[in-house]
C-alpha cells in the first residue's frame, strides 16, 4: 500500500512539473504577428514582432507573380513607397547608398524615401564587418562585399524590414561605381529580388557584380510590385 501511494504521489509530481513546464510566455497570442527572419546568406530564425511594421504587413495576403525574368525571394512589400533609414557614417558607402536608391527609383516600381528617424524605417542601411578573413582579394565575392536580412510575414508573405549592410573594409579600394552596384545588389534583396543565375545579364548575380541594374532586373521588380508596363 505505502509503495502504491508513493507511485501516485510520483505520477502527480511529474504531471505537475509537465505541467508547469510550459510558461505563459511560451503559450502563442493571437494579437503579435509571427514572423521569419532570413538572410542572403542562408538561415531562418522564427520570430515575434508586433511593430507598426508587422502590423501592417499581417493585414492582406499580397498577390505575386509566378513566373518572372529573374528569381524573387516570394515576398514583397505592402507598399510601393518604402522607407529607408542611413545607419553609416562612411561617406563613400553613404554615396553608394543614395546612388542605389536613386537607381532602383528609376525603374517605377517602388519609391525609397529618406528618412531621420530609424524606427519608422523599412529598410535599414548599414555598415559592419562581414568576414575575418582581411586578405580575401576585394570584389572576388559580392558576399564578403555585402550582405541583407530581411524579415517577412510568412502568412502574408510581406516583408517587415530589411536590413543591408556594406563592409566598408572590402570596399574602400574600389570605385564609386562597383560600391554603388553593390548597394543596388543588397538592396534588390531588401525589395524581394533573390540570386540571380551566373548567366543571367542581372545586378542579382551572387558573385563578381559587374552591372547595374539591368533590363530583365527592372521588368522582375516591375512584375513584382503589380506595376504594368
Amino acid at each position: 500500500m505505502r509503495q502504491l501511494l508513493f507511485l501516485l504521489l510520483g505520477f502527480l509530481s511529474g504531471i505537475a512539473v509537465s505541467v508547469a513546464a510550459v510558461s505563459a510566455d511560451e503559450l502563442p497570442t493571437v494579437s503579435t504577428p509571427s514572423a521569419f527572419s532570413t538572410s542572403n546568406d542562408g538561415g531562418q530564425v522564427f520570430t515575434d514582432d508586433n511593430s507598426p511594421q508587422a502590423m501592417r504587413a499581417a493585414k492582406r495576403h499580397l498577390y505575386l507573380p509566378t513566373k518572372t525574368p529573374t528569381p524573387t525571394e516570394g515576398v514583397r512589400w505592402p507598399t510601393r513607397n518604402v522607407k529607408i533609414y542611413m545607419d553609416t557614417n562612411d561617406h563613400a558607402l553613404q554615396v553608394a547608398f543614395r546612388g542605389a536608391v536613386r537607381a532602383w527609383n528609376k525603374t517605377g516600381a517602388v519609391h525609397l524615401k529618406w528618412v531621420r528617424n530609424e524606427d519608422q524605417a523599412d529598410i535599414i542601411a548599414r555598415d559592419g564587418s562581414l568576414s575575418n578573413n582581411d586578405s580575401t582579394p576585394v570584389g572576388y565575392s559580392t558576399a564578403q562585399l555585402g550582405s541583407t536580412s530581411t524579415q517577412y510575414n510568412p502568412d502574408t508573405h510581406s516583408l517587415i524590414q530589411a536590413r543591408s549592410t556594406l563592409d566598408a573594409t572590402h570596399l574602400d579600394y574600389t570605385s564609386r561605381q562597383f560600391r554603388t552596384e553593390v548597394a543596388e545588389h543588397e538592396l534588390g534583396h531588401a525589395l524581394g529580388l533573390a540570386h540571380a543565375p551566373e548567366y543571367m545579364h542581372s545586378v542579382m548575380i551572387p558573385r563578381n557584380v559587374k552591372t547595374g541594374i539591368t533590363k530583365l532586373d527592372r521588368r522582375t521588380i516591375r512584375q513584382l510590385y503589380n506595376v504594368t508596363e
